[in-house]
């Protein structure tokens, strides 16, 4: 099988799929199926065009990879391994690698709990700011009541907030509150922002008045009371003033006042309407006070409501015997009892009737809502509490009404659950960051939850760091990277030597550990992080340093000085020279490198004047010495020599020319020793030697000269013109 990728590296989007054509060739003999096994990423989001190629001998296609990466997976590098294995002969494979740069996805969401708040001149709510992207952002967030009536501050403003993760932040609202009248409606407009991203929702911040409506109403109804009284004395007294008209009256009469005035004799009733279920005041129950007339007829005469205390106040009452009737939306109506089980309530001129107080219980309701699973947990059972949010309780037996379920299509139905109450909701699964919130159940139906978004359980690698004796090593420092995420931890040197930990990892991901510690080799690892996972790794790093030695000489065994060593590996590059006398460092033409890491694989250089280059391995498993003993550097030029002959002794003064056709060097055949000639300096290449001499016939020989070895060439002349 014969494949081929044009690219190391590809750049996905995520959210818009992304296409990867490997070409595939048969080369067997027969017909081929082949199919892709990916590894390096979730292969939920990996897909092939076609899950199989068909292919006839020598036959090719294009094996498309369709990588379909969600929009919350983290930005960053990821290495992807590739292997094209063949359906019928799975040793028939080929791999490839490259790296898939995942884009920045930004994105944000906005949760205003609550979003309604009743107070005075100061009030609060909580803002949630969730960075939806894939990589940590700076969000802005900022608040702003149009009018100016209410100052708005929002500390932090601006903040650091990794992919998925929530940030709630408290907006503190302060305004003068109005004197009279409706609770001032405040619109509060919080925006939050990344980038270009803005989003913004509307709060709305009601303020009391300092004098509310009821007590006003109240004092109103007072004045008009107190008005009429005066004008009704007022007319009474201007009647006395007067002289009255003469008639006879009957001796058995009883005197008495003429007129009692109503501010003399009303009655009033006060009282607190609770909650069952929390203790606290109901505002906005509706209190009827219905008079039982002489006939015993009921007759309705009166009606308030409740404060947001709860608290509430029905003033100017005729005294007599009375019912009272509370009311409201999500309650059941009832009649207030009193202890001895009458539901008649007498009203007493003038003195108050106080502690008319009554418990009301709502109508059960239920809280929906929908769970996001991250893609590829689907079916992951997750377990859902909604338990009653209980203050200042004392009493430890009491039983808090609480409802479970479990889900696994992320489906909230809880309860049904006793109102009005805040509930504390808890979503658990394995493998996914517990999710808590409270979820407000008033008395007027169901409440619908904003969509929850899971995300993975934070991850934790640990680990032991040791040395090639198995011994524990401290101060080593451990770097964790992946994608723009990269964490450091030092290994303790005393107590739990050697041992390393990194916690509130994200996960699912792939890391990258690396291992550094002075005067010993560095070591890399990669593994993934399952979600919620936590893993074990161990490694060995080895201490010390390599020394190279040695000593450069001629092909006659000659040391040589000034030799230029140099020595590479991947992460070190050293170099010296050779000496060039004997002294105290060693001998002529020797040479020594150290402080060279191990292990690892190193090249040795020679480099000098008028020598070959000469390289050498030099290879190290643990600290030491390597001699590399002597090595032989060959000259760049040699020796051109031989033997001119005639009748087969030496024969003298033989005019000898070596040409390469450009240059020429000329010399003559030596007497003694006879017939002997010499070229010295003589690069490599291929040269021509002519021999002359008068009275013999002229020779001409081919040579090729190789650099550094020398050249014999012995020639017979022959008598002749």
């Amino acid at each position: 099988m014969k494949t081929g990728l044009a690219q190391s590296h590809f750049a996905v989007t995520p959210g818009q799929p992304t296409f990867i054509n490997i070409e595939v060739t048969n080369t067997a003999d027969v017909i081929d199926g082949v199919t892709a096994i990916v590894d390096g990423i979730n292969p939920d989001w990996i897909r092939l065009e076609r899950p199989m190629l068909s292919l006839f001998p020598d036959a090719s296609d294009m094996m498309t990879l369709v990588f379909d990466i969600p929009k919350t997976c983290p930005a960053g590098d990821y290495l992807v391994v590739v292997r094209l294995v063949s359906t019928i002969d799975f040793d028939r494979q080929s791999v490839h690698d490259f790296w898939l740069t995942v884009g920045v996805v930004t994105g944000v969401e906005l949760d205003l709990r609550p979003s309604i708040v009743t107070g005075g001149a100061e009030e609060r709510l909580d803002a949630t700011i969730t960075n939806t992207g894939n990589a940590p952002a700076t969000i802005t967030v900022t608040a702003l009541e149009p009018t100016r009536e209410v100052d708005c501050q929002i500390d932090p403003s601006t903040f650091v907030i990794g992919p998925g993760s929530p940030a709630v932040l408290p907006v503190v609202l302060r305004g003068p509150r109005p004197w009279f009248g409706q609770p001032a409606a405040r619109q509060i407009h919080i925006t939050a922002q990344i980038d270009d991203v803005v989003v913004e929702k509307i709060a709305t911040f009601n303020q009391k008045p300092r004098i509310p409506r009821g007590l006003l109403t109240a004092l109103m109804l007072i004045g008009i009371i107190l008005l009429w009284a005066l004008i009704f004395l007022w007319v009474v007294s201007e009647m006395r003033s007067s002289e009255p008209s003469a008639k006879a009256t009957g001796t058995f009469l009883v005197g008495g006042p003429e007129n009692i005035p109503l501010s003399a004799i009303a009655g009033t009733i006060e009282g607190t309407v609770t909650a069952a279920t929390t203790g606290q005041g109901l505002p906005r129950i509706t209190v009827e006070a219905i008079r039982i007339d002489a006939a015993g007829e009921a007759v309705s005469v009166g009606s308030g409501a409740t404060g947001d205390d709860g608290a509430y106040l029905l003033p100017s009452l005729i005294p007599g015997d009375y019912r009272l009737r509370f009311s409201a939306d999500g309650f059941t109506p009832q009649t207030y009892v009193a202890a001895d089980g009458s539901d008649i309530l007498a009203v007493a001129p003038i003195d108050p009737t106080t502690g008319i107080d009554v418990v009301m219980v709502g109508t059960e309701s239920f809280i929906t809502g929908k769970i996001a699973l991250p893609p590829g947990s689907e079916g992951v059972p997750l377990e859902v509490e909604a338990r009653m949010i209980v203050e200042n309780s004392e009493d430890a037996t009491q039983e808090i009404p609480s409802a479970t379920q479990t889900t696994t299509d992320g489906t909230i139905n809880l309860g049904p659950l006793p109102t009005p109450a805040d509930y504390l909701v808890t979503v658990t699964g394995e493998g996914f960051a517990t999710q808590q919130f409270e979820q407000s159940l008033g008395g007027s139906g169901n409440s619908v939850i904003n969509t929850v978004n899971l995300t993975a359980a934070d991850g934790t690698i640990g680990g032991l760091v040791v040395d090639e004796n198995d011994q524990p090593l401290g101060g080593v420092q451990v770097t964790a990277r992946s994608g723009a995420t990269e964490l450091k931890a030092i290994t303790p040197t005393a107590g739990n030597t050697g041992e390393f930990r990194f916690v509130g990892l994200v996960t699912p991901e792939t890391y990258v550990l690396t291992f550094d510690l002075t005067g010993f080799t560095s070591q890399t690892k990669a593994l993934s992080l399952a979600a919620g996972g936590s893993t074990i790794v161990s490694a060995r790093l080895v201490g010390g340093s390599g020394t190279v030695t040695g000593l450069a000489v001629t092909p006659q065994g000659d040391p040589i000085g000034g030799i230029t060593v140099s020595i590479t590996g991947e992460s070190f590059t050293g170099e010296t020279s050779t000496l060039t006398s004997t002294g105290a460092g060693g001998g002529a033409g020797s040479f020594t490198v150290s402080g060279m890491p191990v292990p690892g694989e190193y090249t040795v250089t020679f480099t000098g004047t008028g020598v070959q280059n000469e390289t050498l391995a030099a290879s190290f498993t643990t600290a030491g010495t390597q001699d590399l003993g002597s090595v032989v550097l060959l000259p760049l030029t040699s020796q051109v020599r031989g033997t001119v002959r005639a009748a087969g002794a030496g024969l003298g003064e033989v005019s000898v020319t070596l040409t390469d056709g450009e240059l020429s060097q000329i010399t003559t055949s030596a007497t003694s020793p006879a017939g002997s000639f010499s070229f010295s300096g003589v690069p490599a290449g291929a040269y021509t030697l002519t021999f002359k001499r008068s009275g013999y016939a002229t020779q001409v020989v081919l040579v090729q000269v190789a650099a550094g070895v020398d050249t014999t060439t012995d020639v017979s002349m022959a008598a002749g013109s």
